[in-house]
């Protein structure tokens, strides 16, 4: 494994205890500095009574409430952060972003990772956390997002990837060599290549399967028409099908622009994937 700088968001969740274990074992087992980030009332409801108090001496009382509130959270998810990674004998930091801050604070804090962890409710409920795509462009780092639901250690043994002979498709490759690498199993899922056979090349995913091969991963290519159905539910059923543990795609879009949205096939796996999902841009 060739990663040396992981960072992974923690928060006060029971997910986010798990996702520290999770980012630990990898640091350890890649010999890697781990970089906990905390983003300081991320967990907070979007309601409160006391964000409506009338007078300075109320207000006062409400925002020193407040802040006694956020330093225990954080207190709290830098005990376990620093536990488990002694525990792990990692050389590991932890780092405390303010809610409401620039997104400059995020990308900052991702800019110099090989890989930033996070979870699945990070990007769909808790508020305080850039947007996936505007921390993939900004960044450049890959992500690794770990489902809220997900139960088993392992990350990354069998792997399905999303192969559609696109830039993003590469570059999510070239990120994700340690773990292909690393893998009992690699499936390229390439679905209705009739759509970009001048890219594929006569046999699609043979190119992308022996540039694998060569750096000692062990690859099989699956052929699949979706025959109407959308790709990101092809692609599941065929995670799932296979008892997968880790998806492997790039963050396709069909805009050009910096502040593109998501295609649809990427969307749907950021919401709705019940695996590991690791995204490049």
């Amino acid at each position: 494994m060739t990663l040396k700088s992981i960072g992974v968001f923690v928060d006060a969740t029971p997910e986010g205890e798990k996702r520290i274990d999770y980012a630990a074992a990898l640091a350890h087992r890649c010999d890697a500095h781990l970089a906990g980030i905390h983003v300081v009332s991320a967990v907070r409801p979007e309601y409160r009574s006391d964000y409506y108090v009338i007078g300075e001496k109320a207000i006062r009382a409400a925002l020193a409430s407040q802040k006694a509130a956020d330093e225990a959270v954080t207190s709290d998810v830098r005990r376990r952060f620093e536990a488990i990674s002694a525990k792990r004998d990692l050389r590991a930091e932890f780092r405390v972003i303010r809610r409401g801050g620039p997104d400059d604070d995020l990308t900052l804090n991702s800019l110099h990772s090989d890989l930033v962890v996070i979870g699945q409710r990070e990007l769909q409920e808790l508020r305080g956390y850039t947007s996936p795509e505007k921390l993939l462009l900004s960044s450049g780092a890959p992500i690794l997002v770990i489902p809220s639901g997900w139960k088993s250690e392992s990350i990354g043994n069998k792997i399905l990837v999303g192969w559609n002979a696109s830039r993003e498709a590469r570059r999510a490759v070239a990120d994700a060599l340690p773990f292909l690498v690393a893998a009992s199993s690699v499936t390229l899922l390439v679905v209705d290549s009739e759509q970009r056979a001048g890219r594929h090349g006569e046999e699609p995913g043979a190119d992308i399967a022996l540039y694998l091969t060569r750096h000692g991963a062990r690859v099989e290519i699956e052929q699949v028409l979706s025959q109407g159905s959308p790709v990101a539910d092809v692609i599941l059923s065929c995670a799932a099908a296979h008892g997968m543990d880790l998806i492997v795609i790039g963050a396709y879009s069909h805009a050009r622009s910096v502040e593109m949205l998501f295609g649809g096939v990427t969307r749907t796996l950021l919401k709705l994937a019940p695996v590991p999902l690791l995204m490049s841009r």
